[in-house]
């Protein structure tokens, strides 16, 4: 590490990681230009090639290409790793750069089964390295100021969560239709985002969850699905706090999106704060509005931490953030410890559907419950 930059190497070099990327060249543009990315790692080289293209077009040099992450480890001089591979890859290729001695910030989920995120995470202490989740949505404004206006009181004490997202896709979707390479659908791979956005939100810790799931169209463009395509279920947080998701993408005719927070005094969601004043008066705040009071209200140095130099980009600033860690030694907002309780609300819905029967967040979280994930576990020697 030279003049508190990271040398910094790519592995994956997929649609995520082209996203990470956008967000390294955001960063150089703003002036937070922290990393020297020095290599990118795919098993396909031409998508390797292509991430180096476009790394190139913003640092000035192309990072070395490896298809061989054993090769890349061995070769270069590395601090850290930015890790974007399908979920049934993360253990290993963690494990092997943390071991490595190298600082990691890795995509959600952090893997693909709870035991699997359990050996990261010893992994990661075992070695002192740094251990950063890519968890973006909560970095927004907008996902801000909810938590910000929640925390105040706005809205009262919360009580009912509501995420509804259904929708009609028969297009099938590369690994993740796969169980064994994805460990479930979108409600788990999306899901960690929303049960982040829950806990963050809320301030408080799921308790237990009940799940019913379906596969209602178990081929998709020609290609047998072993995920589910529809998931119901309702959460039970601290406090009494309950929240109710339906994910769907098998929902024809009419397509339903929102997810809206309500407490004792009013609710909000992403179109703004609705505060209830009588029987039939609501008074209303545009998110705009909101956001923009939380501005002038932050802390400065709160202010610069979650926009540095007021960027807004949420991709650029999770990388920002895990460059903060590393160098000062400290903790990333979204860890593995937070990562892991995030992924284990959504992997409770599978235990939950298959056990019929409703289940502890925290049987989940200690490994008591594994109905589900034996399997995946048994395919790919996670023990």
């Amino acid at each position: 590490m030279g003049e508190g930059r990271l040398k910094l190497g790519l592995i994956g070099c997929g649609g995520m990681m082209r996203a990470h990327i956008r967000a390294l060249r955001e960063l150089s543009a703003r002036g937070l230009g922290v990393f020297d990315v020095e290599a990118v790692c795919d098993v396909n080289e031409e998508a390797a090639v292509g991430a180096a293209r476009e790394v190139a077009a913003f640092q000035g040099r192309a990072p070395r290409v490896y298809t061989r992450l054993e090769e890349m480890l061995k070769k270069e001089g590395l601090d850290a790793v930015d890790i974007a591979v399908p979920h049934s890859d993360h253990h290993t290729v963690a494990i092997a750069c943390l071991e490595a001695g190298l600082d990691v910030i890795i995509e959600k989920p952090l893997a693909i089964t709870m035991r699997a995120a359990k050996r990261i995470i010893e992994c990661a202490s075992k070695h002192n390295r740094v251990l950063a989740v890519a968890e973006n949505y909560r970095r927004s404004p907008e996902n801000r100021a909810i938590r910000w206006a929640i925390e105040r009181g706005l809205i009262g004490e919360p009580r009912i969560l509501i995420w509804v997202s259904a929708s009609w896709n028969m297009r099938p979707w590369g690994w993740r239709e796969d169980k064994f390479a994805a460990g479930g659908s979108w409600v788990f791979d999306g899901g960690v985002h929303f049960a982040d956005l829950d806990r963050y939100q809320l301030g408080r810790e799921a308790e237990e969850v009940y799940a019913v799931q379906r596969t209602f169209e178990p081929v998709k463009g020609g290609v047998r699905v072993t995920v589910d395509d529809a998931t119901l279920a309702v959460i039970t947080y601290e406090g009494g706090a309950c929240a109710q998701w339906l994910w769907t993408r098998v929902a024809p005719g009419k397509q339903l999106g929102f997810r809206v927070i309500y407490g004792s005094k009013g609710a909000i969601d992403y179109g703004g704060l609705y505060i209830q004043k009588e029987e039939e008066k609501v008074e209303a705040k545009s998110m705009g509005d909101l956001v923009g009071e939380m501005l002038r209200a932050l802390d400065p140095r709160v202010k610069e931490r979650w926009f540095p130099k007021g960027v807004t980009d949420t991709v650029a600033t999770e990388l920002y953030d895990f460059y903060e860690a590393v160098v000062s030694r400290g903790k990333p907002e979204v860890d593995g410890v937070e990562a892991y309780k995030d992924m284990a609300i959504p992997l409770a819905f599978y235990e939950s559907a298959k056990l019929g029967k409703p289940v502890r967040v925290r049987d989940v979280e200690e490994l008591r419950v594994e109905e589900y994930q034996a399997e995946i576990n048994e395919r790919l020697g996670i023990r």
